[in-house]
């Protein structure tokens, strides 16, 4: 009767699992293996992040010119674009106003953030 109305009938296996339906068991060991992937590449994600944090102090001495600044930032690992950071700081007028002294700078400081810990 249930088959006439396009209900799909089965019997219990010999396991005594319903056929078509994995085990309980089955289910649990496929929870860990999708979990354990998932937490592994979570953990390779933070140690990759903690391994690009690149700090550097840097000296900024009399009549240190833009160029020379950006060109050690750019060898210290701090920036990637020696052009880009040096356009940033002569279009916002930051390379008038560099400062002499030492500043500790890392590489995921933004444009903004390094042109203003060099002028302050």
């Amino acid at each position: 009767m249930l088959e006439k109305k396009g209900f799909v009938v089965s019997s219990p296996t010999d396991e005594g699992e319903i056929a078509g339906k994995p085990s309980k068991n089955a289910d649990k060991e496929k929870q860990k293996q999708d979990v354990s992937p998932i937490q592994e590449t979570k953990e390779k994600e933070v140690s990759k992040k903690e391994d690009t944090i690149v700090s550097y102090t840097l000296k900024v001495k009399s009549n240190m010119t833009t160029t020379e600044i950006t060109q050690i930032l750019a060898k210290e690992k701090i920036i990637d674009d020696t052009a880009g950071f040096e356009a940033y700081m002569n279009e916002h007028d930051f390379s008038k106003n560099i400062q002499i002294g030492v500043f500790v700078i890392t590489n995921n400081m933004t444009y903004r953030q390094l042109a203003h810990t060099l002028t302050h």
